[in-house]
């Protein structure tokens, strides 16, 4: 038997991030583009180097070097190159390339290569940012005292099909437009919170975006035996429909992959890649989860139902095998090449709240010694749910968010979540010292952003401190920056709304809620905090019919005590006397003693229109019910 052919490479693996999204809006645009990137900045550059393409794939290359450190610095030249070219581009029109680099040894079959060494650069390269590079230690190792770059430290990764954790380094190199900070740190961590609470909203199913975190806390003291909390593997999507069908089912895979990603920063997720090994075979959960190292599998179908297309999903635990959550989705055929786009954003939404959803409910049990900063945030919330959400349960979660500061005073998990408990105590306790703790808000959330100025739950969080400030024109650009960081959530608009009508702009608070449903008419998370809006812009407004609708529907899905002030108000306006004294009854049992001097107490805005409609309409309303004035 003839022996494998066999040498020691510097292999370079490269992926263009978001490419079927690319090709979904524009495949012309976009595969021209890509000849041009490839004729006139990424073949020279290879040339010039000396490497050799060894494969191209519709999004990807796969290169070998002979030298470490030309292969480094080609990737570097591109990313570079590649920054440049898209200076001038819409975010829509971008191309990104990630890119891992490895060295190892490689085996020879023709023009191709295979083999360990090939296998952990497509692992390395899909740890990195879109326009980043991420390395191997080896890598690392060859090239530090021979080139200028630094490297960060993402900690050792446990990939499949590798016997030992990979230490992973994210290559620090000055691109075009510099960033405030590791945009690799930004992407690797975490995203875990919902838009701004209503009454119970531990675990509102909003999307869970609020932090950030690098994943290498964890991966340090985590064991392989035990997957890291919130890891996730997204399986490719099936189909029984043709070749055709298929394509679609893979394109969606994903974009899905891709847009959770984004949304779920924090997730450890699977490389696309390595889940489509698995496309075609029968899955035993809890054996899959081993292997891959995940807590959580995603499984979907998407198939024709005469004109529509129907996507399934399900989140299941690898551990018990048992599912934790479904969804379903449906689109027009017509609709689907312009619509897809949303549909994986919405699902991704979706899946990102079931799954903090499932790992609150695992960390119900006390965090055993050692445990990590996020297993002590993740405690927190599930300490604080288990409480019926009351103030005592916030600050009983606090103690576990300052423990995890302890560990790690960058934590910004931990930093959010304890924003979080002072908010709910400014909201609930009558005697609370509002300055201090708005002030304290203000210097958490100045921190997170610093920390990580890519989180766009760190910034909806840093609205909310600008906006207990009063400083309405800061707290709108925060949330527009969490909006362009993620689009997808409508957490956001709704947060925009609240700032018009404590800015005096109701109407223009109702057209931002029309905006944020018409995105997703079917989110359950997303009516309560839309039905809270819309009631008290039409208290603000005079309509009270319209006030007394939307009201009633956000006390149904949510039992929070402002709503029933509005709601109240909105009864005593109309003269409903039985529904007013049922109401009053229902308030005072959640807020005992409630006065309008309580509602002012609250200092929500220093806008004078804001305070003339409360004075016309609500606190009328309120003292119509009996409600006393101090």
């Amino acid at each position: 038997m003839a022996r494998d052919q066999r040498r020691l490479a510097a292999i370079v693996s490269a992926d263009v991030a978001g490419y079927s999204r690319l090709m979904g809006r524009d495949e012309s645009r976009t595969l021209a583009a890509l000849k041009a990137h490839r004729r006139e900045l990424i073949d020279p550059k290879i040339a010039e180097y000396g490497g050799r393409i060894v494969k191209t794939t519709g999004d990807g290359l796969l290169l070998e070097f002979p030298s470490v450190v030309e292969a480094v610095r080609c990737a570097v030249d591109v990313q570079r190159g590649m920054a440049e070219r898209n200076a001038a581009m819409s975010s829509d029109q971008r191309i990104d390339f990630r890119i891992g680099i490895n060295v190892g040894d490689i085996i020879i079959d023709s023009d191709d290569i295979y083999g360990d060494g090939v296998n952990v650069a497509a692992r390395v390269q899909a740890l990195a940012e879109p326009g980043g590079i991420c390395a191997s230690k080896v890598v690392r190792d060859q090239v530090l005292d021979k080139l200028s770059f630094t490297f960060e430290d993402l900690g050792a990764q446990q990939v499949k099909n590798i016997a030992r954790p990979v230490e992973i380094f994210r290559l620090d190199f000055e691109l075009a437009a510099p960033r405030a900070t590791s945009p690799m740190r930004a992407r690797r961590l975490a995203c875990l919170t919902s838009s701004r609470w209503l009454a119970g909203g531990v675990i509102a199913l909003g999307i869970v975006v609020f932090a950030v975190w690098s994943l290498s806390h964890f991966w340090k003291t985590t064991s392989a035996a035990s997957p890291p909390p919130l890891s996730i593997a997204i399986l490719p999507f099936i189909t029984p429909g043709d070749a055709a069908d298929q394509q679609l089912a893979d394109a969606f895979t994903r974009d899905l992959t891709s847009a959770f990603e984004r949304n779920m920063r924090s997730a450890p997720v699977t490389s696309p890649s390595v889940a489509a090994g698995y496309r075609g075979k029968t899955i035993d959960a809890r054996t899959l989860g081993r292997e891959l190292n995940v807590r959580y599998l995603v499984e979907g179908e998407i198939r024709r139902v005469g004109d529509r297309r129907v996507i399934d999903a399900k989140l299941v635990d690898a551990g018990s095998g048992s599912q934790a959550w479904s969804d379903r989705l449906q689109v027009e055929e017509s609709q689907l090449r312009q619509g897809v786009e949303a549909l994986v954003g919405r699902l991704a939404v979706r899946l990102g709240d079931a799954l903090w959803s499932a790992e609150i409910t695992r960390a119900r049990a006390e965090p055993a010694s050692g445990a990590s900063a996020i297993e002590l945030v993740l405690h927190g919330f599930a300490v604080w749910a288990s409480d019926d959400n009351t103030l005592g349960g916030a600050l009983k979660a606090r103690k576990w968010f300052d423990q995890a500061l302890r560990l790690d005073a960058d934590f910004v998990p931990a930093l959010i979540a304890r924003v979080r408990t002072l908010d709910y105590e400014l909201d609930l306790n009558p005697r609370a010292e509002r300055d201090r703790l708005v002030a304290e808000m203000d210097g958490l959330t100045f921190r997170a952003v610093g920390i990580d100025p890519n989180s766009p739950g760190a910034w909806r969080w840093r609205a909310t401190a600008l906006q207990r400030q009063w400083r309405w024109d800061a707290a709108l650009e925060a949330i527009a920056k969490s909006e362009r960081l993620d689009p997808s959530n409508d957490g956001p608009l709704n947060d925009r709304a609240g700032i018009m009508i404590l800015m005096g702009q109701p109407a223009a608070a109702l057209e931002l809620i029309e905006k944020q449903l018409a995105r997703d008419p079917q989110a359950k998370e997303s009516l309560g905090w839309a039905a809270l809006q819309r009631c008290r812009a039409y208290v603000a407004l005079g309509r009270y019919d319209d006030a007394v609708a939307a009201c009633e529907r956000q006390v149904a899905l949510d039992d929070w005590w402002l709503s029933h002030v509005y709601l109240l108000a909105a009864y005593a306006q109309k003269a409903n006397t039985n529904r007013t004294e049922a109401e009053k009854t229902a308030l005072l049992k959640l807020r005992p003693g409630f006065s309008i001097a309580d509602f002012k107490a609250q200092r929500f805005s220093d806008n004078a229109a804001f305070w003339q409609q409360t004075e016309t309409h609500l606190f009328p309303g309120l003292r119509k019910a009996g409600i006393p004035e101090g």
